[in-house]
């Protein structure tokens, strides 16, 4: 699927046959293009009560274990999408992941590539399974750091939606591409995703990977065509 929208184009990477990956210990080592990626993982499992909501965001650990997208997402950017980046702009790219999770797509561009990576997560507060607490930023950013340089790569608040947030991560410059991973299994958030990749999106796009799950991805290229993009 390809969305266009003036300069911005937006194509959305279709896998479809994953499955989950297992998240049953607190550490897992993944492959990225020949490197070995360590990140911590939340037992998924395991019911924790969650801190009180503040701002209507409650924790629920979605994005504390690595899901099926980010390593074929990760080979196609390496591959395809970036060493025609770097040539055209004449310049390692800057990008941005939406929507980060434990970090194993945005901490293998780092990794793999010459990119400089900015990683997001909506920064909320947290109890994991092993009875620490703290903001999913905070774990983000520890993970970011047991694999790469923090010149290169950083962890950076933003909610979907969040005109704020937006604006706090154009201030040092925009980016040259956004990149996002099995984003698309809550229709609820559809709406605020399209309105950070609008505030966010560089001429160059962004490139979305997802597996269909529920049926409805597809309404999210309708939200996106209501914003000006078209198919």
């Amino acid at each position: 699927m390809l969305l266009r929208h003036a300069r911005r184009w937006w194509p959305l990477v279709v896998l479809r046959r994953a499955s989950a990956l297992a998240a049953n210990e607190q550490w897992t080592k993944v492959d990225v293009g020949g490197k070995t990626a360590k990140l911590r993982v939340d037992y998924f499992d395991t019911p924790m009560k969650q801190p009180k909501a503040k701002k209507g965001k409650i924790a629920d650990r979605t994005g504390c274990r690595p899901w099926p997208v980010a390593r074929p997402l990760l080979a196609h950017l390496c591959a395809d999408v970036i060493p025609d980046l770097e040539r055209d702009l004449g310049r390692p790219p800057r990008v941005l992941e939406l929507g980060s999770g434990v970090g194993l797509l945005g901490v293998g561009l780092a990794m793999t590539t010459d990119c400089d990576v900015t990683l997001t997560d909506p920064d909320i507060e947290t109890n994991f399974s092993d009875g620490t607490r703290m903001s999913t930023l905070e774990w983000l950013q520890r993970n970011i750091e047991l694999n790469v340089d923090s010149k290169r790569a950083r962890a950076k608040r933003l909610v979907w939606g969040s005109v704020d947030d937006a604006r706090a991560l154009l201030r040092d410059g925009g980016f040259d591409l956004l990149v996002g991973s099995d984003l698309l299994y809550d229709t609820a958030n559809y709406g605020p995703l399209v309105d950070s990749i609008v505030a966010l999106a560089p001429a160059r796009g962004a490139v979305l990977g997802y597996v269909t799950r529920h049926g409805a991805e597809g309404d999210l290229a309708e939200l996106a065509a209501a914003r000006g993009f078209v198919a």
